[in-house]
């Protein structure tokens, strides 16, 4: 009896899957077909886990998985055809190639996700499928400024990105509370900047007295960029100017409005008044980053934060007013406007696309440039209308800093509520008219992580809401129901068990996951 596409439990859902009766049983012998870069994806997916070596097939003969070039297939689609006798992935590009062979890991046993095999015979299930995904922009935004995640921990982050078919890496590189992006035109970023002297969380009555650090070299992010392409994954790097920069201002006080103060990165959380004064070395320093920034990172994309940056200090400042009359602005207060539109075009100039919050627009749209919209879903509407590229990204529905539930046992977090169910909800097109729903080029969710110490506790705040969250970004919406969705993600979590990693499971936080009575319990006002 051939099993059902419920059985499967394949997330995010493809487009259409037509079981049949079978299963393809993996010989010892097993062989690759097809164009020798995307035969290497196979290798490469395919290999550690199921202990076969995967070699190409002798010249002119078909492979037991056989990949074949069509150009009919839409972009990043894939049809994937497993019977008895082998399996057939058709593809146009790459990425379809890398869906497609992701898609096939999920229907081997769970435990061939790991990073060498466990051993025994091996067997996936006959099936037919086609897909493509709905969204060009399937994005993950991580934040390692206001906590550092250690190298090893990021590899293993773009694994279980790259296993839900998300394909932008958003990593938020600097932040008030740290510098994580080494320098080598401005050495002190890498030393003053990286490091806080303690932590503060609100609901604490002091800081923990733990200095709190550190920094990715060049050669570790370029190292971490390959990795990430060979499995589809395009990192956005994302440098924060010209607020959030008390880090910054720490190493370098001249750049600052009052350079007669003493400056250190944050210990706090919040949004902090000072930003950069924007005179020529201030600005000289950003193009110094960014220009080291380009040279480590490949994207197209490159975010320049762009949000929550009060004007109180150029208001205030003489020396302000004075460079924005040399500027030509009328008033203080347009030198961010003034900034991103300088950016945005050092960047065109160099073949890259400024990516900004939604804070960018404040002072009009900013043509060519991607909106991330975060405030609210309307932002992401009105630059769509006026024909602006749009990821959306509103706070409710993608802020995966907020809690997953109204359980007092939950770890401390920022506030908000997102469970699961509410993820899934999301509609990236709802209230966007017709015509302009072409802008609308993604979505992303985000893991800021005030309050996320541990690569534990970001496992915990991701999965299953970034289940739920790939599957609004691949799949299509009609249809979409989350009863099915729930029984699929059930099995889908076994993936993840056998991966290890550290989800919150539906039913609530495992003991050791709770906030329990100590700094990380849920603070009483934040119980409803």
């Amino acid at each position: 009896m051939a099993l059902t596409s419920d059985d499967l439990h394949l997330l995010p859902q493809p487009a259409s899957v037509e079981p049949r009766e079978g299963e393809f049983r993996l010989p010892p012998d097993l062989t690759v077909s097809g164009p020798p870069e995307w035969t290497a994806v196979v290798r490469r997916l395919l290999g550690p886990g199921t202990g076969f070596g995967l070699p190409d097939s002798a010249d002119g003969e078909a492979g037991t998985i056989r990949i074949e070039t069509d150009p009919s297939v839409p972009a990043e689609g894939y049809r994937l055809s497993v019977g008895t006798e082998g399996v057939t992935i058709a593809a146009a590009d790459f990425a379809g190639v890398n869906w497609a062979t992701q898609t096939l890991r999920q229907l081997l046993p769970a435990s061939t996700l790991r990073p060498a095999p466990s051993g025994g015979a091996l067997a996936v299930p006959c099936v037919e499928i086609t897909d493509q995904p709905r969204f060009a922009w399937r994005g993950v935004m991580l934040d390692v400024g206001r906590h550092f995640m250690p190298l090893h921990d990021l590899y293993g982050f773009v694994d279980q990105l790259a296993l839900h078919k998300y394909n932008r890496f958003h990593l938020h590189l600097t932040e008030d509370q740290g510098w994580r992006f080494e320098s080598k035109t401005h050495p002190e970023l890498n030393t003053v900047a990286s490091v806080r002297r303690e932590t503060r969380n609100p609901a604490w009555e002091s800081g923990d007295g733990t200095p709190h650090g550190g920094l990715y070299t060049q050669d570790q992010l370029r190292s971490l960029v390959r990795y990430a392409e060979q499995r589809g994954v395009t990192i956005v790097p994302e440098i924060e100017f010209p607020g959030h920069v008390l880090a910054v201002l720490a190493a370098y006080p001249e750049l600052s409005n009052d350079p007669s103060r003493t400056y250190e990165p944050a210990t706090t959380w919040g949004i902090f008044d000072e930003v950069l004064n924007m005179s020529d070395q201030a600005m000289q320093l950003v193009y110094d980053i960014f220009t080291e920034v380009l040279e480590v990172f490949p994207s197209r994309w490159v975010h320049v934060g762009g949000d929550e940056c009060p004007r109180v200090e150029w208001q205030r400042s003489e020396a302000a007013h004075a460079l924005a009359a040399e500027r030509g602005l009328d008033d203080a207060t347009e030198l961010q406007n003034w900034f991103t539109r300088q950016l945005r075009d050092w960047l065109a100039a160099r073949d890259r696309q400024l990516v900004g919050w939604d804070e960018i627009n404040d002072e009009g749209i900013l043509d060519g440039a991607v909106l991330m919209a975060w405030r609210d879903a309307k932002y992401g509407v009105e630059g769509a209308r006026a024909g602006q590229d749009v990821v959306m990204s509103p706070s409710p529905s993608t802020y995966f800093d907020y809690y997953p539930s109204d359980r007092d046992d939950e770890p401390y977090a920022i506030g908000g509520l997102i469970t699961t169910e509410m993820a899934y909800a999301f509609d990236p097109l709802e209230n966007i008219p017709e015509d302009a729903q072409p802008r609308v080029i993604g979505t992303q969710c985000q893991v800021w992580r005030e309050y996320m110490p541990t690569t534990a506790r970001v496992e915990y705040a991701l999965w299953p809401r970034g289940c739920a969250h790939s599957e609004v970004a691949w799949s299509d919406a009609e249809g979409r129901d989350w009863t099915e969705f729930s029984a699929r993600l059930a099995g889908h979590l076994t993936r993840l068990d056998a991966l290890g990693v550290g989800y919150r499971p539906e039913a609530g936080p495992r003991p050791y996951q709770q906030g329990g009575t100590g700094r990380y319990a849920r603070p009483a006002t934040h119980r409803r």
